[in-house]
């Protein structure tokens, strides 16, 4: 039998709840981003510990969304950033300057590094 912690992370194995889980997170509900310029584009920021953080234990007052399972641990919701990177819908960069960011090499999820979204949502 699988334990609860495995099940959150399955459940976010599914691209499709990934997408429901990047809404929130892009929402204004969702943890404090910051904007800089990424390859003449504006783009939103954030320190991978920031979402990790966010993601284990939500600011006070944010209504988690019902349909998607809370995480109970720090490597549940690391777990979950390495899929949203495998998938895309972040990557990582680094601080060149105030407000200007530069794509890295690395593509692994590190809670020290700066993770840009890539996702916008639904358009």
């Amino acid at each position: 039998m699988a334990s609860k912690g495995t099940d959150t992370v399955a459940f976010y194995e599914d691209e499709e709840q990934l997408k429901k889980l990047c809404n929130f997170l892009r929402s204004s509900d969702g943890p404090a981003v910051r904007e800089a310029v990424e390859m003449d584009k504006r783009v939103y920021y954030l320190k991978g510990e920031k979402l990790v953080n966010f993601m284990v234990e939500p600011k006070k007052g944010t209504k988690w969304p019902k349909d998607l399972p809370k995480f109970k641990t720090r490597q549940e919701a690391i777990a979950v950033c390495k899929e949203l990177c495998n998938y895309q819908f972040m990557h990582r960069s680094i601080k060149r300057g105030k407000g200007d960011l530069v794509i890295s090499r690395d593509r692994d999820f590190d809670e020290s590094g700066i993770f840009t979204w890539i996702y916008e949502g639904d358009k």
